[in-house]
């Protein structure tokens, strides 16, 4: 019997259970939801500069957080770690965006970068380490 054979496929061959793809799919979400949970929308930033300061954070939850969904959702489809590796460097962005953004100073969208930024990184790393061939494993 061949070596693929003896391993076990997952509940559905080729798609992903993995808690740390769906851990990043809920980051994604989050990201792109809290510009308005948190309040940064630029509406109650007060004054142009204010505004635009908070706009910039906002926009940049958005577009980050329906990036980070999409490659998480993908990663679900898919064994390979490709994905994670992406989720990586946009969680690296998304925790030092508000330093070269400008917006370092609007308090919850700060916190609500660096925890997101952190908690992407993280379980994209676990992802990407758990990818990673046995070495007790048979090279082919």
């Amino acid at each position: 019997m061949a070596y693929q054979e003896l391993r076990e496929p997952g509940p559905i061959r080729g798609r992903s259970t993995h808690w740390w793809d769906w851990v990043n799919v809920l980051a994604g979400v989050w990201l792109f939801v809290s510009p308005w949970v948190l309040n940064f929308t630029g509406a109650a930033a007060g004054g142009p500069v204010g505004t635009a300061i908070a706009m910039t954070a906002a926009w940049n939850a958005w577009a980050l957080g329906a990036v980070v969904f999409l490659f998480s959702l993908s990663a679900t489809q898919r064994p390979q770690s490709r994905p994670e590796w992406v989720n990586m460097l946009l969680g690296v962005w998304i925790f030092i965006s508000p330093w070269i953004l400008g917006f370092s100073r609007l308090s919850p969208a700060v916190w609500d970068h660096w925890i997101t930024g952190a908690v992407i990184v993280a379980v994209a790393f676990i992802g990407i380490v758990s990818a990673w061939p046995d070495r007790d494993e048979p090279v082919q």
